[in-house]
């Protein structure tokens, strides 16, 4: 996987959204920014990712107006979809290289969508092998315990590693509530500053439209394997600065 960006959106407490933005940042890297993307999809044995899209192909499957705009989509970008494979993280690095070695092209972007614990068999191995780690977090106390444990443990332990392919762990703050109080986040950013986290310049802001998915009767696009989420959505929700900051980060390398 050399010759490819391996990432996770990732973190080891849950409800911070990092199969949701797997999905958005996947589908925005794919069909708008031209990055040909793959999904591995390890979070065994829910496999969210590739269950979406199994509905979703069943979906566009018996939906003339999803049909059409696949169609649309193909001509204005020229992308397939980007595909995903379901493996457990056990095996998710050795899945991966004979899926790459099978296509002539080469992917951008090879996306991990790890499971929801650091203890489940095998995701150790697999962080090692991953170059970046993008971790969002929320303003919520037992979620930034549990996020500054697992990324100070990535950095302190895969990062200086000669033998792990790590070379970052980035932060980024999501579900921001404009009610809450800017100090708090301040404080929190002071105690990130401490463990020497660095933290991305984008906001994610809180919307409930993050989680839904294609409905039958169409509309506007928000969480879908197949397509990118909406113009306006992706700009007001800042996902758009989000991906091309991921980009920055990994392209200047």
């Amino acid at each position: 996987m050399k010759k490819n960006a391996v990432i996770a959106i990732t973190n080891q407490k849950g409800g911070v959204g990092k199969s949701t933005f797997t999905v958005l940042l996947a589908s925005l890297l794919h069909y708008r920014m031209g990055r040909r993307v793959l999904v591995a999809d390890c979070d065994y044995p829910q496999w969210s990712i590739h269950d979406q899209r199994k509905r979703e192909l069943e979906l566009m499957d018996r939906t003339d107006y999803y049909k059409l705009m696949m169609m649309r989509q193909w001509k204005t970008c020229g992308q397939k979809i980007w595909p995903v494979v379901a493996c457990k993280a056990t095996e998710a690095v050795e899945t991966v290289e004979r899926f790459l070695a099978q296509d002539p092209t080469p992917f951008d972007y090879v996306l991990f969508d790890l499971p929801g614990t650091a203890a489940t068999a095998g995701v150790l191995r697999l962080v090692s092998a991953l170059e970046y780690l993008f971790i969002p977090m929320k303003a919520d106390k037992f979620v930034m315990e549990s996020t500054i444990t697992f990324a100070c443990m990535v950095a302190e332990t895969f990062v200086p590693d000669l033998h792990a392919a790590t070379r970052g762990v980035h932060l980024f703050w999501s579900m921001i509530d404009g009610r809450e109080r800017t100090g708090l986040y301040d404080q929190y950013g002071d105690v990130l500053e401490s463990f020497s986290l660095p933290v991305m310049q984008t906001r994610i802001p809180l919307r409930s439209r993050f989680n839904k998915e294609l409905i039958a009767g169409g509309g506007p696009v928000y969480r879908s394997t197949l397509y990118p989420a909406d113009k306006a959505f992706v700009s007001e929700s800042r996902l758009d600065a989000l991906a091309q900051e991921i980009c920055s980060v990994i392209e200047s390398r």
